[in-house]
């Protein structure tokens, strides 16, 4: 038996009301004395944080005053006199250069017309070689190039200090369009005009700043009109601030950023009006102690605007102030006001403690009569609390008639209790009481036996529920029930969002169709119900699709993949399936159709309707669809095969041409297969140095003398042998393997060069092809001068061949890569000339060094009067623009002849030599000049 004064109900051992609630008093006390405190800190702190913050706004502020005057103070200068040498103006720039630090440059801007161009470049040419007004490439780029034929330019006449802003001269300001907008603004209104942040030439566009700009009108000319001031004008000044410089410049000589809690930004207008951040010093730190996160660490900020020569601006000083420092106060007043509340509470839970023990010896006494009446009452209690419906019914009347319901049964059906006392059981299922689950229940109530099922209910306005019932009996003392009680659990959310899941898991989110994995349930249905018919399946893959998604977004690409869902859908049977597997493409499941005959048709219909027009973001597209076709039982026996089968017929299809429809053939697969395998090797020769080079000496008709060699790759694999180049290289292309392939060819042929040089063997000109890939990536300029320095080779040394359609993909970012090689010193040849898309205008506009007579015109220079007077054409188009012709592919001693009567200056071919490996080339090399073989044999 338990001891009556262990128990957990005996008072005395527990915390008192009364001392409880002095505790939360006293606590509440020490709150409101804690806030009251904080306030006052806060304000404090506020109020030093906006003193600190004002002097370092009006620091920031100032000089961007004293950047405004001075481009006063210049244009004043240019108003005072029409005629100002370089040299005064120099001795009137540089004084306020050096005395604001942050001021790039001091520039005086000329408007010259086109017709006046020509005379300008020259006179400016005269003491700065090379002198041309220029443009940027392109908006938002750094580079420069010559500027387009205008009406009219705004040029950078005079810069100071011109060191640091050699770029900037002849810059001509009027060729882009949101300098012309507030330049145009500055000449209309005779004031100053700031720009946008913008990102400025020195430093190649690293560098952010604003430009101030004023007009200068003709000498004594005070114009009040626009269309006099535009009349009059003649330049402007412009004072180029570093935004950077100006700011953290400013505020760190008088030492106002040295406090790590503070951080500052400047934030001004982009070019599309949007105000976003010049320029960012320091950052607030996040909590790092609990006593921190405690503390409520304070966030001071302070935002002021003003204006740059009518332009908005901000300054934004934030400030987070160690959180112990400015808690201290608080922190005492909270330790006292908890101690002086425990203490109190303790005191009356002393006072109290006695009186529970002698309240504790009158509760024992009752305890006993409160065991005998507390199971019932508890049991009763937990019913009506209960959240489930909780029903009695009797087991001994027909239909089992409820006798009680628990509350919950009217929040879950909408009957009152008093309603449901008398009906019968099955009146909670309506209608719907022809369920095998209820035949289930009504088995168990006969038999008395405990049971459960999942049961469809309907509430008293007819919504329905789905309940998972269980029925227990309540036995007498004879063993019979005489009651049962029925729980009903309401899992209708729960079987809603299983059913969701279900459909996520079998339906594609974005179109609705079916996908991958009901597409494999759907091919095996219909392989099982397939008989002698055959079913077929389709993969639709939509042509250039993803140019949607490059320029009109992912959003209309997605609203696109709904629209040719539907229209798919719309096309097929109800018996037929559409699926979306990923992407663009679409599988469909055909089933009922008998031939390919047949199975053509059912898919051109698909096509047609895929094909009609769509109206998208504004745009009307028409979309075209490649298609491969694989058939139950011919082409594979499960739902994986089919679709793999169907892929590789389609990417037939695309190969031939797009836009078509390719029944898979068995051959297709094993083509698949060999293409596959040899991606595979090729992505491991690199790295187990399966490559090799073969050199082909260039021989010099003059001498005889060879004079450099190209270098031709090769692959010997340990199982394939030889892979020829062209089973290979455009595989490389494709797969885009041919980068790291041509970077390796590029850096072991500079190296073998470099060795035959340091071997004495000549100053030997060493021939790379470089691919369109190769050529397109935005890195080859730095990667070509890497690979000169890594192999000490001279960049005379190394001849770059390029062909005539990759220049012509893009003429003009083409010629300005090819610039850079050739400042580098390297030389830039024509591989293939005649056979691309050759462009005289832009030929004459090319770098290049040498042009190199493609093998097909060589062949057919004796014997073909039309050939060999292209040829000649060739060499002489070529001499006439200053370059050197090498014809490739020389096979007879006829041709050798015939192109050296006609000037041709160096050749290659088997004439010579065959491509070699390095011993056999060395050799020739070492010989010197090289005689033509009398038999190729």
């Amino acid at each position: 038996m338990r001891n009556a004064s262990a128990s957990p109900g005996v008072p005395g051992r527990g915390l008192s009301r009364a001392a409880l609630g002095t505790c939360l008093l006293g606590l509440l006390l020490t709150s409101l004395l804690c806030g009251a405190v904080r306030k006052m800190e806060f304000d404090r702190t506020q109020a030093e944080f906006d003193q600190r913050a004002v002097v370092r706004v009006a620091a920031v502020t100032r000089a961007f005053a004293e950047a405004t005057d001075a481009a006063r103070a210049v244009n004043l200068f240019f108003r005072a006199s029409e005629d100002i040498t370089r040299a005064e103006f120099d001795s009137f720039a540089q004084p306020l250069v050096a005395r604001h630090g942050y001021l790039q440059a001091l520039v005086f801007q000329r408007f010259v017309g086109q017709a006046g161009r020509a005379a300008f470049e020259a006179q400016r040419g005269a003491f700065w070689p090379g002198f041309e007004i220029r443009e940027r490439v392109r908006s938002g780029a750094s580079g420069l190039r010559r500027a387009g034929v205008r009406e009219r330019y705004l040029v950078n006449d005079y810069v100071a200090p011109i060191v640091g802003n050699e770029v900037t001269f002849g810059y001509d300001a009027w060729s882009n369009a949101p300098q012309r907008v507030y330049t145009q603004r500055a000449i209309d209104t005779g004031e100053p005009a700031a720009s946008p942040i913008i990102d400025l030439l020195q430093g190649g566009g690293a560098r952010h700043g604003v430009l101030i700009t004023l007009p200068v009108y003709r000498p004594g000319m005070r114009p009040l009109e626009t269309a006099l001031r535009r009349a009059t004008v003649v330049g402007t000044t412009e004072v180029v601030i570093d935004v950077g410089l100006l700011v953290g410049g400013t505020l760190e000589s008088v030492r106002l950023l040295d406090d790590d809690n503070f951080a500052l930004s400047l934030r001004g207008p982009d070019a599309l009006g949007n105000i976003v951040t010049a320029y960012q010093h320091g950052t607030l730190a996040a909590p790092v102690g609990w006593w921190e996160n405690v503390l409520d660490r304070m966030n001071l900020r302070h935002v002021e605007a003003f204006e740059i020569a009518g332009s908005p601006w901000q300054v934004v000083v934030q400030e987070q102030p160690p959180a112990i420092g400015n808690h201290m106060a608080e922190m005492v007043a909270m330790v006292l006001g908890l101690i002086l509340s425990f203490a109190a509470a303790g005191l009356v839970q002393q006072r109290v403690a006695r009186t529970r023990r002698i309240e504790a010896l009158v509760e024992q006494r009752t305890v006993a009569l409160e065991r005998a009446t507390g199971s019932l009452r508890l049991y009763e209690r937990a019913m009506e609390a209960s959240a489930n419906p909780i029903l009695l019914v009797d087991a001994r009347q027909p239909g089992y008639p409820i006798e009680y319901a628990n509350p919950a049964c009217e929040r879950t059906f909408g009957y009152p209790a008093r309603e449901l006392a008398g009906q019968p059981l099955k009146l909670l299922a309506g209608q719907d009481d022809d369920q095998p689950a209820l035949d289930d229940l009504r088995l168990a109530l006969r038999q008395q036996r405990e049971d459960h099922a999942l049961v469809t209910f309907h509430t008293s306005d007819g919504a329905e529920l789905i309940g998972d019932v269980y029925v227990a009996p309540v036995r007498g003392a004879d063993g019979q029930a005489g009651h049962f009680v029925v729980t009903i659990y309401d899992v209708t959310t729960a079987k809603r969002y299983e059913a969701e899941l279900e459909r996520h898991a079998h339906y594609d989110t974005l179109t609705g169709l079916a996908n991958r994995a009901l597409l494999n349930d759907r091919i095996e249905r219909a392989i099982g119900n397939a008989g002698n018919v055959p079913v077929w399946t389709v993969l639709l893959d939509f042509d250039h699709f993803k140019l949607i998604n490059d320029t009109l977004g992912r959003r209309a690409g997605d609203e696109a993949l709904r629209m040719l869902a539907g229209r798919i859908k719309g096309t097929l049977r109800p018996v037929d399936t559409a699926a979306r597997v990923g992407g663009d493409d679409f599988v469909l499941v055909l089933v009922g159709v008998a031939d390919e005959r047949q199975a053509a048709a059912r898919i051109q219909q698909v096509r047609e309707a895929v094909a009609e027009p769509i109206q998208l973001a504004g745009q009307r597209l028409v979309l075209n669809c490649s298609a491969g076709v694989a058939a139950f039982p011919a082409d594979g026996l499960d739902a994986d095969t089919l679709v793999k089968h169907a892929e590789i017929a389609m990417y037939r299809a695309k190969q031939g041409g797009r836009n078509g429809v390719q029944f898979y053939a068995p051959h297709m697969n094993a083509q698949a297969f060999d293409r596959l395998a040899l991606e595979s090797a090729l992505r491991h020769a690199l790295q187990d140095e399966q490559f090799e080079l073969h050199f082909q000496p260039q021989v010099d008709l003059a001498t005889g003398r060879v004079v450099g060699t190209e270098a031709l790759i090769r692959w010997r694999h340990p199982l394939l042998g030889t892979v020829r180049p062209d089973r290979f290289i455009a595989l490389a292309e494709e797969t885009g393997l041919i980068v790291p392939i041509g970077a390796w060819v590029l850096l072991a042929a500079c190296r073998q060069n470099r060795r035959w040089q340091r071997a004495g063997l000549g100053p030997l000109r060493i021939a790379v092809n470089l691919s369109a890939r190769q050529f397109a990536e935005p890195d080859l300029v730095d990667t070509v001068a890497r690979v000169l320095a890594e192999t000490g080779l001279p960049p005379s040394s190394l001849e770059i061949e390029l062909t005539e359609s990759m220049m012509m993909a893009d003429a003009d970012a083409a010629i300005h890569t090819m610039e850079c090689l050739k400042r580098m010193g390297v030389k830039l040849s024509i591989d293939d000339f005649g056979t691309g898309y050759s462009s005289l205008q832009y030929l004459k506009r090319l770098p290049v060094d040498v042009l190199k007579i493609d093998r097909s015109f060589v062949q057919d220079i004796v014997g073909n009067p039309d050939g060999a007077a292209l040829v000649d054409a060739i060499i002489s188009l070529a001499h006439g623009l200053r370059m050197q012709v090498i014809a490739e592919g020389v096979e007879t001693i006829e041709q050798l002849d015939y192109l050296r009567g006609c000037g041709c200056d160096e050749v290659q071919g088997h004439v010579f030599s065959r491509p070699q490996p390095v011993e056999r080339v060395e050799a020739l090399l070492r010989a010197g000049r090289v005689e033509p073989a009398t038999s190729l044999a």
